[in-house]
Order: C-alpha cells, then structure tokens, then sequence
C-alpha cells in the first residue's frame, strides 16, 4: 500500500471526515471513538471540529496543532 498521505480531508456531521489520499483512495474516518482521549477532547466543540482539513499529509484540527497519523486515518477509513 506504500506510505499513507492524505491529500483532502473534509469534516462532515457526527464527528467524520471524509478523506482522500495521495493513493486515490476516499473514505470516512469516524473520530468519535478518540474524543475521550485528552489529545482530542476540544474536538467535542464542533467549531473546533469543522476546522478539519489536509495539513502535512495527514488530518489536522486547529492549524495543525491537533492531527491523527495518517496511517491511522488509513487503516479507519471506511471507503465510500
């Protein structure tokens, strides 16, 4: 599959974004499950949330300052 890079991330309802790679694979990653985790938690404010989109490769929230490894986002993803 070779190294993960998100080149579109766009958030959607429910605590989803809806991403595409570099490999043009699309799909949804559902955050909800890591909104308990303390890396993650300003993303219960869905102005924080909506801020989601493509930074370095991966997801990022907050001018960056918040992302998920892209293989992680990957291996989530739940093609569409």
């Amino acid at each position: 599959m070779g190294v993960a890079v998100v080149t579109d991330a766009v958030p959607m309802s429910g605590h989803r974004v809806a991403v595409r790679f570099r490999d043009g694979f699309s799909g949804v990653v559902d955050m909800s499950k890591y909104l308990g985790y303390p890396a993650y938690a300003s993303l219960v404010d869905p102005r924080v949330f909506a801020t989601a989109r493509a930074v370095d490769g991966t997801i990022g929230w907050c001018d960056g300052n918040i992302d998920v490894a892209p293989e992680v986002a990957r291996e989530e993803a739940i093609a569409f």
